[in-house]
């Protein structure tokens, strides 16, 4: 592959002259010359030649530089050359120029055995044709000339042409070597890595193609390669202590049969370690938050920043500064560094230092440096105070441990007048400033240490009239266990002013307390027993002044000063028409009794509820009962009491919650409202109004009112229905229940079971049974059959049987029926699992003597209790085996109904059951489930 180069000439001969044209041809391993140089054909192009002109005839020299080959390689080297001259085209008969063209000539030389060579330019001779004569005119470049034959292994051909001279030489493509860095010496810090890059040419200094050898060569105590030592580019070191090194590089390469070797190349090594020589300070004691300016200085190998890292001591981080580098001779350069510490807290600090390069360190020690505490001062008092007119002493005191002493000068400016001053040297000044009026003046005090730091103080300075205190006052008719206002009044001082009232007769103090402004203050005394007493005032200011006043006081009897329910209502509740007692003692402040106290006022009991409202009586214990006044309250005579007790009753006929209290000026207004409650009375219970729902001499259903003596609603009484006929006794408990408007009834019931005669009682549920109604005699039946068929069921209350309500009760008595008249009844199976359960639910009555539905179901023992337990008690209640009464929460419980005849049987009576159910229908207004039932008038 041939490259064709133009450059700049750059000599003659060995290449050193400048100024000429240098066309350079390199033909790359013994490379080929272009197929156009001396083949003498002529190449044209449209245009003439725009070269430039160039002479006809040259003279050359062929040489070799360097390589293995000596000076006869440059003989017989055959050589081409090219150049260019114009073609012009003119016509015969005018003379006119028909066409311009340039166009490529060359031809061949060989060089001499001792490499000299000549050339001429020939042109072609002029053609003509019978119109027109072509003809070649001038020489113009640029001319090219290069070796056409095979050059040597290893070899590059180069030509330069100056004028008519001609250069071709053979350059062996190894010829140099060098190192960078240059030089033939370097220095190195120790423990820093050297690098070095070896770099070969050509013999004339161009690029080498070849990639030769390395040879790298490392002598030297305590020098050594950094990594493998081969190569292009190696890395060398140098421990601390290294002696002289050298490092050298030889390059050798073959080429054909052709060795080419160069070098070797030497540097010269130096190893030098960074090392400190000394420090300095600009100053070693210094206040807190001062600064010192510390210099470090060193030595080092040349070539290399700088950096002091500094430990400036006392806790203070790390700093670094740059250093200076200056050669100081040899193979060493001169560290300068310095800066700045400032310590802000006092202590002893010992700094430290280490030179470095980032390779290798000096370490030193910098001056050690003492730091004492800012300084600082303290008043005496902290906040000084003092009276108009008088000095004020303010003592200024060093705070030991800081500054610098001795201190060179203390002043006190008061904020009045000129500062005060004194040059003593500490650490205590005592300044006394006089200030004609009060006020608060604003003072600073300040003081000096020796290294000229200044501290100082503002504060407030207090200035207050002097202390003064008036006499006592007490008011008119002083009476024991009464609160007395005593007075007195304070002028001037430093607040706050501490002061006691004493008591002759008594150590400690009536009253003490703590004014924060002078002028009038009162305080309250209660003497406990009357007599003469001599009462004194001592009043001391901040400042420590003392003051005295003292006065005589004469204290009459104690009197009342309120009103105490020692008898009130409790939490129980009382019955209608029952009496409470209240009683009300008049006590003096320490809760004495005071028997003397009387005085008329009113008594007013208010109902707190709508249902209260009704008839109230109160009567007073030796007077008896009160009248009502004008304004509905009773009225209260002074003579109603005694020893200074009052004794009421209140009754109220109606229940409900009263509050009971007293009202009047000369009552102390000090009585709090007494609390009652009042409830019906369920012992003396009354019927009346009855409304008949069912008429009839041995069958009857009749809804009785019922309340107490008052008219009371009696909710959550009972009554009980005695019924007896034929030998045999049945009980019903039947609950009270609400008859609307605030009222209350009971459903009294009967139906004869056989065609005897009987009677009808109705009592209070309680151990007295008090008749409320009765004995009634109920008439024999005219005859037993009719009775029995069809039997006849009541009701005693409205509650649903599906429910098991409180006190249902019911008759049912088995009997013959026509055979016409008798539905189809329940299986057998069915028959026997309802006897069977009603025996069982009497069995878990009995045993428990009163339960309700959900003790029935815990007890019924293994598994569930069977979805049929509410309808067979139902059947017990109704049929009248067993009773059922509502407790005091609302849950309804069961027991058994006592009876002449023995323990009840499980008797069933479908047709009894079934009117049982249609009578409650139509009491209750209850729809039909689609039952064939009795409907009862």
């Amino acid at each position: 592959m041939s490259v064709l180069r133009i450059v700049r000439p750059v000599g003659l001969g060995t290449w050193g002259i400048l100024g000429a044209l240098l066309v350079s041809l390199l033909v790359t391993g013994g490379g080929i010359a272009p197929s156009h140089l001396g083949s003498g054909l002529a190449v044209a192009s449209s245009g003439g030649c725009a070269g430039t002109s160039i002479p006809a005839a040259y003279t050359g020299a062929v040489t070799v530089d360097g390589g293995p080959l000596n000076a006869s390689a440059a003989g017989g080297v055959h050589l081409g050359y090219n150049f260019s001259t114009d073609g012009q085209t003119v016509d015969r008969s005018t003379g006119a120029i028909l066409s311009l063209t340039c166009v490529s000539l060359g031809g061949t030389t060989t060089s001499s055995a001792n490499g000299s060579f000549s050339l001429d330019l020939t042109l072609p001779s002029t053609h003509c044709t019978p119109s027109a004569c072509i003809t070649n005119t001038g020489w113009y470049g640029p001319l090219e000339v290069a070796p056409t034959s095979p050059l040597p292994s290893g070899y590059d051909a180069l030509s330069m042409v100056n004028g008519s001279s001609l250069h071709v030489a053979l350059v062996a493509e190894l010829g140099g070597l060098a190192l960078t860095p240059a030089g033939t010496t370097d220095i190195l810090s120790t423990e820093a890595p050297g690098a070095f890059a070896a770099r070969v040419t050509n013999a004339v200094g161009g690029p080498s193609p070849l990639t030769p050898t390395l040879a790298w060569n490392l002598t030297g105590t305590g020098w050594s390669f950094a990594g493998s030592g081969a190569g292009a580019n190696v890395t060398v070191e140098a421990l601390p202590g290294a002696g002289a090194g050298a490092l050298s590089v030889t390059a050798s390469a073959r080429v054909g049969t052709n060795r080419f070797v160069v070098g070797p190349v030497l540097v010269e090594l130096a190893a030098v370690s960074t090392a400190f020589t000394g420090g300095g300070a600009n100053r070693t004691d210094l206040d807190a938050g001062g600064a010192v300016a510390f210099t470090a200085d060193g030595t080092g190998a040349p070539g290399y920043t700088y950096t002091a890292l500094v430990a400036p001591g006392l806790g203070l981080a790390p700093v670094d500064w740059p250093c200076a580098a200056t050669p100081s001779g040899g193979d060493t350069v001169a560290l300068a560094c310095n800066g700045t510490v400032a310590y802000p807290s006092a202590g002893s600090a010992d700094p430290s230092v280490q030179l470095t390069n980032t390779y290798s360190v000096g370490d030193g020690t910098l001056p050690s440096v003492t730091v004492a505490p800012l300084p600082a001062i303290s008043l005496a008092p902290e906040a000084p105070a003092g009276y108009a007119g008088t000095p004020v002493p303010v003592r200024v005191s060093v705070i030991p441990g800081s500054g610098t002493a001795p201190y060179t000068r203390a002043c006190l400016a008061p904020g009045l007048g000129v500062p005060l001053c004194s040059s003593a040297p500490g650490p205590n000044w005592t300044f006394t400033p006089v200030y004609p009026t009060p006020g608060n003046y604003t003072a600073v005090a300040w003081a000096i240490d020796r290294a000229g730091t200044n501290t100082s103080v503002e504060v407030t300075v207090k200035v207050v009239a002097p202390l003064s205190l008036a006499p006592v006052e007490l008011p008119v008719g002083i009476l024991a266990d009464s609160p007395a206002s005593l007075s007195g009044r304070v002028a001037g001082g430093d607040l706050p002013l501490r002061y006691w009232w004493n008591v002759s007769g008594t150590s400690t103090p009536v009253a003490r307390g703590t004014l924060v402004v002078d002028g009038p203050f009162t305080v309250t005394w209660v003497p406990p027993d009357p007599g003469t007493f001599v009462l004194s005032l001592d009043v001391v200011d901040a400042l420590g002044t003392v003051m005295n006043a003292s006065v005589t006081a004469r204290v009459g009897p104690a009197g009342a000063s309120g009103l105490a329910g020692v008898v009130v209502p409790g939490a129980v509740p009382v019955v209608a028409g029952a009496p409470v007692a209240l009683v009300w003692q008049a006590e003096d402040l320490q809760g004495a009794a005071v028997p003397g106290f009387s005085a008329a006022g009113e008594v007013q009991v208010v109902a707190t509820d709508p249902s209260g409202s009704g008839v109230v009586w109160v009567n007073a214990s030796g007077v008896g009962a009160l009248a009502t006044g004008a304004d509905g309250m009773f009225v209260l005579p002074s003579s109603a009491w005694d020893l200074g007790r009052l004794a009421l009753l209140v009754s109220a006929a109606r229940a409900g919650t009263y509050t009971v209290q007293l009202e009047g000026t000369d009552l102390l207004d000090e009585t709090n409202a007494a609390a009652l409650t009042v409830v019906a009375d369920l012992t003396d219970l009354h019927l009346f109004h009855p409304a008949v729902a069912l008429a009839g001499a041995r069958a009857n259903r009749t809804f009785w009112r019922i309340a107490d003596a008052f008219g009371n609603p009696a909710l959550g009484a009972s009554v009980d229905v005695l019924f007896q006929d034929g030998g045999t006794s049945n009980v019903s408990i039947v609950p009270v229940e609400p008859a609307g408007n605030g009222t209350t009834g009971v459903w009294v019931n009967f139906s004869a079971r056989s065609a005897a005669a009987g009677t009808l009682e109705v009592t209070e549920t309680d151990l007295a049974h008090t008749v409320l109604l009765g004995p009634i005699a109920i008439p024999a039946a005219a005859s037993a059959g009719p009775l029995l068929s069809p039997p006849v069921a009541t009701l005693a209350t409205v509650a649903p049987v599906g429910v098991l309500g409180v006190g249902l009760t019911a008759w049912a008595q088995r009997r013959k029926r026509a055979a016409a008249a008798r539905d189809d009844g329940p299986d057998e199976a069915d028959l026997r699992r309802l006897v069977e359960g009603r025996d069982r639910v009497i069995a878990l009555v009995r045993e428990a003597r009163a339960v309700d539905l959900a003790g029935l179901e815990t007890a019924w023992g293994d598994g569930p209790a069977p979805p049929e337990l509410p309808d067979w008690l139902a059947s017990l209640v109704a049929d009248g085996t067993l009773g059922a009464r509502t407790g005091p929460d609302g849950v309804a419980r069961f027991c058994l109904v006592a009876s002449a005849d023995g323990p009840p049987l499980v008797l069933l009576d479908p047709d009894a059951l079934a009117r049982v159910t249609a009578a409650r229908r139509a009491l209750m207004d209850e729809p039909d489930a689609g039952a064939d039932t009795d409907t009862v008038d």
